[in-house]
């Protein structure tokens, strides 16, 4: 009777289960049975092989024959090929770690966690936790490194000092290492620096990653549901993530620099599963909807349950229409009329179909939707920058800040009370958004931004009124804002400056004493980011109120 050989190798779920492994690919029987992601990653115990830094590297999964498109590579064939094929298993030069990093074990341990409690939940995009804490070599090294850098901006102890500015250098000069490997996980280390640039001031910096990442996003095919079609679930949706999350961060971008940098959303590419059960390494869906499919759920038979990630894609659709519709400035164009009132309207049912359980981004233990969060984030600020342009509101002195200014009157409109109601209803929507979190750390860190936007309609709206018709509201959630401001300007340089904008131009607009510790924040600032020309041009002019005539609607009603 012939006996059958036992396989060289276990995947990580039987082998943390310490079970038999039929070492099958893509997945193995164990793990086909129980609906699991199964990865293989080749072990290093019980053998002494050669130094990190000299030891050979091959694929422990074979690597697709090269089609006429960019080769799309199996996920650990992605983080596991070698140039020069090897007969000697190991794991790559990438993956072992080998340049010198800034970060010690176990500080990079700690920074770990920081991120995926701190910014994971707003950005869900990287492989689970759980796939990092059964093998950590997951990871490339440049994506160690990105992850690093910007979860240090939530430990005081990496970010005083130069240290963070290392941790910066290091992971810019990882992820555009030529050796680097061009795939998702590129994708998603240059997702990070950019993130963290913006939220630094660093704004060249941010839109050299950001073009690197969609130049490498589209050069490997990742808007298609064809990427990494025969790899595991788990994978495919995190590759999935990443697309959509690069997406939406294009949006975002175009948004605070007032550039066109957006993508065109692809016709077949699935919408992200649920967070929480990729984030426990749960059974993917086997069909997902589309973009298209989401868009048509106001015909649908029967509703669809549609992820908080879903919902912030979605967002990002509709935010970028309005960005379409104001491209010709001010005055408008006859041709981008449609398009603006296809904007409104998609913003107004965005907002009528949210189901119970999505509309206060809280789940049903009182835990906060971070992705949720974000998804609400922007639809309000989509309807900020449809709606106040139109408004009296836009006619008033300029709110500018770092954050860009969107918001110049544009042809008298009809409807022009309907159109400041609505801008005023968004501003104080999204102030409301803090009001859930015992922390804002978990905040993203774009959130800095749209409390700009969301303040800047409240100014307007407060400067409009008399006295004796103000709502008190508007009082009370622009105290949330500068106090949310500067609860995130010790994580995020740009909410401090954000902050003293805001509280300036508070001051002249509303009265009180000047606020020598912001100011004084804003000018230590400046300083340290002497080379951003961008920068010191934007605070020579918005720092103080411009000129404007007495506040007044009388003469738009």
């Amino acid at each position: 009777m012939m006996r059958t050989t036992p396989s060289a190798r276990a995947c990580l779920p039987c082998r943390e289960k310490h079970l038999r492994c039929d070492g099958q690919t893509p997945a193995c029987e164990r793990c086909k049975d129980a609906g699991l992601a199964c990865a293989y990653v080749e072990s290093r115990r019980g053998r002494r092989g050669p130094s990190a830094k000299n030891r050979p590297s091959a694929a422990t999964l074979p690597v697709p024959l090269p089609l006429p498109s960019p080769p799309v590579p199996s996920p650990l064939a992605a983080l596991t090929a070698s140039p020069v094929p090897s007969a000697t298993p190991g794991i790559s030069q990438a993956l072992a770690g080998s340049a010198q990093s800034p970060v010690a074990a176990a500080d990079e341990e700690h920074l770990f966690g920081l991120y995926y409690r701190l910014v994971h939940p707003a950005h869900p995009f990287l492989l689970p936790w759980a796939l990092h804490d059964r093998d950590r070599s997951l990871f490339p090294a440049h994506l160690r490194s990105a992850v690093c850098f910007i979860a240090s901006h939530h430990s005081p102890a990496h970010a005083a000092g130069h240290h963070q500015q290392q941790l910066r250098d290091a992971a810019t000069a990882a992820a555009y290492d030529p050796g680097v490997p061009a795939d998702a996980f590129k994708v998603q280390s240059l997702l990070l620096i950019t993130l963290a640039s913006y939220a630094r001031f660093e704004r060249d910096r941010g839109d050299q990653a950001l073009a690197a990442a969609i130049s490498t996003a589209c050069h490997i095919g990742l808007d298609s549901d064809a990427y990494g079609q025969h790899h595991e679930p788990l994978f495919r949706e995190c590759y999935r993530r990443t697309w959509w999350e690069l997406y939406i961060v294009a949006v975002l971008v175009s948004l605070v620099s007032g550039t066109h940098l957006r993508l065109s959303p692809p016709a077949r590419r699935e919408l992200p599963g649920d967070c929480d059960a990729y984030c426990a390494c749960s059974p993917v869906p086997a069909v997902l909807g589309t973009l298209q499919d989401m868009k048509d759920r106001f015909r649908a038979q029967r509703a669809t349950p549609w992820s908080s990630f879903a919902y912030k894609v979605e967002a990002a659709r509709v935010l970028a229409m309005v960005l379409e519709s104001s491209a010709n400035g001010p005055g408008g164009s006859s041709s981008q009329a449609p398009v603006a009132a296809a904007a409104e309207a998609a913003v107004a049912s965005f907002l009528l179909d949210l189901p119970a359980d999505k509309a206060e981004a809280v789940g049903p233990g009182g835990e906060v939707d971070e992705a949720m969060t974000c998804a609400l984030m922007m639809i309000h600020l989509a309807n900020i920058c449809h709606h106040l342009p139109l408004s009296p509101l836009g006619r008033l002195a300029s709110f500018e800040t770092v954050c860009g200014s969107h918001v110049a009157g544009r042809v008298a409109p009809d409807r022009p009370r309907v159109h400041q109601a609505a801008a005023v209803r968004s501003a104080n929507a999204i102030a409301q958004l803090l009001t859930s979190h015992a922390s804002l750390q978990t905040l993203s860190p774009c959130f800095s931004c749209a409390l700009a936007f969301s303040s800047s309609v409240i100014l307007a709206a407060y400067a409009a009124e008399t006295p004796q018709q103000r709502p008190p509201v508007l009082e009370e959630n622009l105290n949330l804002e500068l106090t949310a401001l500067q609860a995130l300007g010790r994580t995020w340089p740009i909410a401090q400056v954000v902050r003293a904008q805001i509280a300036q131009f508070a001051r002249d607009v509303m009265g009180g004493s000047r606020d020598s510790t912001s100011q004084g924040e804003a000018s230590e600032l400046v300083l340290s980011e002497a080379d951003n020309q961008w920068l010191q041009d934007l605070f020579g002019e918005s720092l103080m109120l411009p000129e404007a005539p007495p506040y007044s609607l009388e003469s738009e009603m």
